[in-house]
């Protein structure tokens, strides 16, 4: 057939979707937005040249060898992403529920950070105020909303309140079972851990000067320069997180079938590949930390998947008119 110049047969590249699943199954996870899309194909062959003169002149090339890969840059960091292209096995979940931490006991060391355990820390003050008696461990309840909340540490002039069931900003006094309330001035919610010395507590620790915090994920610092000792007490609420996590490199290999399929609205034919089983391999560094997008380079080697029909056990292009 007499090849017709047209620009309706030149490809713009381009844009499309990525799909991946399993190479024996019907179902696929979209990869996102990727950061490019590769195919490649090499050829190896063999040179045989002649021996009946100076020349050597090829007089037979033999194919030895074919390859084809799929390369393409992962920029959405899902669940599913990050186990195909760490290696993973498996998709685990440990969510954490919302609570608190009391009067809970840790061993300090100058400088140097301990785990909490717990994400998304916090704690509530409330300024305004107090008539009668408030101690460390009564229980506060708002006058207008029933909010209660467990006070971990109260001064003159305000309490901090930890195991807070809801917002007192209702509220204009808080008071517990015997003699006390404080009346509402202000209302604070902290990123910020109530640590003290004891149980019995008689120092608060000062953020900033006694200690430094990371409440997003529960790293608490001893300032050597402060007055902490060898141990303190923390009381905290804390965030429900949602929490997953893979063992990573834990699978022997991973293999998936992926799937391209190019955009209609770009210029150009329309196209789906169809690879049928490629092994996924990361290929090269992932930036932690640096400018720009994090980016997962994937170089994956397109196998044989001896389930398909003689011929067509590799991939198949689709032009789509």
């Amino acid at each position: 057939m007499t090849l017709v110049s047209s620009p309706d047969n030149i490809r713009y590249n381009g844009t499309g979707r990525t799909y991946a699943g399993a190479v024996d199954g019907s179902t696929f996870d979209d990869l996102g937005d990727l950061e490019s899309l590769t195919f490649g194909m090499s050829v190896t062959t063999e040179k045989v040249k002649t021996n009946r003169n100076a020349a050597k002149a090829t007089i037979l090339e033999v194919e030895s060898e074919r390859d084809a890969t799929v390369t393409f840059g992962l920029r959405e960091m899902t669940n599913e992403n990050l186990k195909m292209s760490l290696l993973g096995s498996a998709i685990n979940t440990l969510n954490q529920s919302a609570d608190s931490l009391d009067m809970v006991e840790k061993t300090m060391t100058d400088d140097l950070y301990v785990d909490l355990g717990k994400l998304n820390i916090f704690s509530t003050k409330i300024t305004g105020t107090i008539t009668g008696t408030i101690a460390i461990g009564d229980t506060l309840t708002g006058d207008v909303s029933g909010n209660t909340g467990k006070v971990a540490w109260t001064e003159a002039g305000l309490v901090e309140l930890i195991d807070v069931t809801g917002a007192f900003t209702t509220d204009s006094e808080l008071t517990v079972a015997t003699p006390g309330a404080i009346t509402v001035v202000g209302i604070e919610v902290l990123e910020d851990p109530v640590v003290t010395d004891l149980a019995a507590a008689t120092i608060r620790y000062v953020n900033g000067t006694d200690y430094s915090v990371d409440p997003d994920y529960g790293y608490l610092r001893k300032l050597s320069t402060g007055s902490i000792g060898a141990t303190a007490f923390v009381s905290c609420d804390y965030e429900a997180v949602e929490k997953k996590y893979i063992w990573s490199m834990s699978a022997g290999s991973v293999t998936k079938k992926i799937i391209f399929v190019s955009d209609k609205d770009d210029l150009g034919i329309r196209t789906r590949w169809t690879f049928h089983k490629v092994q996924i391999n990361l290929d090269g560094e992932f930036p932690l930390i640096g400018a720009g997008g994090a980016i997962l380079s994937i170089k994956g080697t397109v196998l044989a998947d001896t389930t398909q029909a003689s011929g067509q056990e590799y991939f198949k292009v689709e032009t789509i008119g």
